[in-house]
C-alpha cells in the first residue's frame, strides 16, 4: 500500500472516531482510560464514504432541504462550497462495492490505532461465529494526541475536522444502517457490480441542485 495512502486512511478513521463518538458516561469500570465510544463497523464505513464522496455528501445534503428544523440557506452555502471548490473531483477517493455497500478493509487500520494505543476494539459472536457488536473505544492518551497535535498541527486534519463536523450535525444521529439504507437509493452506487469503483453523481447533483435553487452549481 502507498505509505502516503496508507496515513492518510489511518488519519481519517482516527478522526472519525474522535468526532462521531460518544461520551461514556461516567468512568468505565473495564476501560477506565477510555472515554469516548463507537459503535459499529458499518457506521465507520458509511461515515467514510460520505467523506470520500463529495458529491453524495452534498445530495444528502439537499435532501433535507424543505424538512423540518434544516436551513434551506446554510444547505446551499454548504453544497456550494463543496463544488466551488471541486471537492468532488480532488477529494473523492474511490471505495469499491462489496455485497452490502461502500466498503473498505480497515482491519490493518484498527490493528494500528489499538497497538500505538490509541483505540480498543470490542466485539461479541453470535452461536454461529459471526461478529456483531462492535465497539471502538477512544482513548484519553488519543484524545489527548488528536486536540493537541493533529488538528493543530497538521494541515490535512483541517479539511477533515470541517467535513466530520458538517457530517456530524446533519446526520450524525443515524445508525450505520440509516446510513447504508441512504446511500443504497442511488442508481450510481445500486447498480455498481460487485468489487467495481462505485461512480460519481456530479450531474444529478446540479440538476437537484437547480431545481430547488433555480440556478446553476
Amino acid at each position: 500500500m502507498e505509505e502516503r495512502g496508507y496515513y492518510r486512511e489511518k488519519l481519517r478513521i482516527l478522526l472519525i472516531f474522535y468526532f462521531l463518538s460518544d461520551e461514556i458516561e461516567g468512568t468505565s469500570k473495564l476501560y477506565p482510560e477510555y472515554l469516548k465510544v463507537f459503535k459499529s463497523e458499518v457506521k465507520i464505513q458509511k461515515i467514510d464514504f460520505l467523506i470520500r464522496y463529495p458529491d453524495y455528501l452534498a445530495y444528502e445534503l439537499l435532501n433535507l432541504v424543505g424538512e423540518k428544523g434544516y436551513c434551506k440557506d446554510q444547505i446551499q452555502r454548504h453544497v456550494k462550497s463543496i463544488f466551488n471548490s471541486n471537492e468532488p473531483e480532488l477529494r473523492r477517493e474511490d471505495m469499491l462495492r462489496y455485497f452490502f455497500g461502500a466498503y473498505e478493509e480497515i482491519d490493518h487500520i484498527i490493528l494500528f490505532l489499538v497497538t500505538v494505543g490509541f483505540v480498543k476494539f470490542e466485539s461479541r459472536r453470535s452461536v454461529t461465529g459471526k461478529v456483531f457488536d462492535k465497539l471502538y473505544f477512544l482513548s484519553g492518551f488519543g484524545i489527548n494526541k488528536v486536540e493537541k497535535e493533529i488538528l493543530p498541527n497538521i494541515q490535512q486534519a483541517k479539511w477533515y475536522e470541517e467535513r466530520l463536523l458538517l457530517i456530524k450535525k446533519y446526520f450524525g444521529n443515524l445508525s450505520g444502517t440509516e446510513l447504508k439504507i441512504k446511500q443504497y437509493e442511488y442508481d450510481q452506487y445500486r447498480t455498481t457490480p460487485i468489487n467495481q469503483y462505485i461512480k460519481g453523481i456530479q450531474q444529478e447533483v446540479k440538476e437537484k441542485y437547480f431545481q430547488l435553487f433555480e440556478e446553476e452549481l
